[in-house]
């Protein structure tokens, strides 16, 4: 009599497609290892950032995140947009020790803000601006504009173009001058582009939120954190120069006499 042989009983953990034996939660299980150690990687730099009132835990590197940022570039910011013989009459001047307004930078925009760094290794930002409510306005090419600071890997001849970074009432809070790439306004596009979308979705999570949508956001950890992070570099920022009309405004008039 022949003994019959022993049947294999099947693994939970796996399943057989066409001969060939796979994890059934294999996939799941690498996707929640991933979560938990992004997760833990943000929980690090949020405690840097707080230890160290703000100035690291926040770097490029960390606020692009595994998706990357929405734009990244250097730039020429200047607060506000009155410049020259109006910045005489700007009272913060006097108490900057020296300090410029204008400044290369390296810009980072993610989720709902636009970050102002020192350079791109920096271990956190300036400032950052909220863009919601913010609106992008691209400027003519200026065809002798000479920066302060030479912008990387730009020649001597190179143009540039600046975008004017307004409120919804069309004052200009912030001027971003980009350098052109092969002589057009990429870099300037693509800024604009950029601060258009992040204002947009900041509206639309408002939106949402006040009808109580609030639970159905699913945002990625890495824009979580920069929204978190832009909060409380927002108050950061520069203080705001006085415009021509606040100047005029604060001039004595000259009373006449019958």
């Amino acid at each position: 009599m022949s003994t019959p042989e022993p049947q294999s009983i099947p693994n939970n953990s796996e399943h057989s497609t066409h001969g060939a034996t796979t994890p059934i939660s294999s996939s799941t299980h690498k996707r929640s290892s991933l979560k938990n150690r992004r997760s833990s990687l943000f929980a690090a730099a949020r405690a840097s950032f707080h230890r160290t009132r703000g100035q690291s835990g926040a770097s490029v590197e960390t606020l692009r995140g595994s998706t990357g940022a929405d734009f990244e570039g250097y730039a020429t910011v200047h607060r506000g947009a009155e410049e020259g013989f109006l910045e005489y009459f700007d009272l913060s001047n006097l108490f900057s020790c020296g300090k410029k307004k204008e400044g290369l930078y390296f810009i980072l925009i993610k989720g709902f803000h636009c970050f102002v760094f020192k350079d791109e290794e920096a271990k956190s930002p300036k400032y950052a601006i909220e863009l919601m409510n913010r609106k992008a306005v691209v400027q003519p090419s200026h065809a002798s504009y000479v920066p302060r600071v030479p912008h990387p890997g730009v020649g001597k001849d190179a143009t540039y173009t600046s975008v004017h970074l307004e409120t919804s009432l069309g004052d200009v809070e912030y001027k971003f001058t980009f350098a052109n790439e092969g002589g057009k306004g990429e870099m300037a596009n693509r800024f604009s582009g950029a601060v258009t979308a992040a204002s947009n979705n900041a509206s639309t999570e408002q939106v949402r939120t006040r009808l109580g949508h609030g639970g159905l956001l699913n945002k990625r950890s890495s824009v979580r954190y920069a929204n978190q992070i832009g909060k409380a570099k927002a108050k950061d920022q520069p203080e705001a120069p006085l415009t021509s009309g606040e100047v005029l405004a604060g001039m004595p008039t000259t009373e006449t006499y019958a």
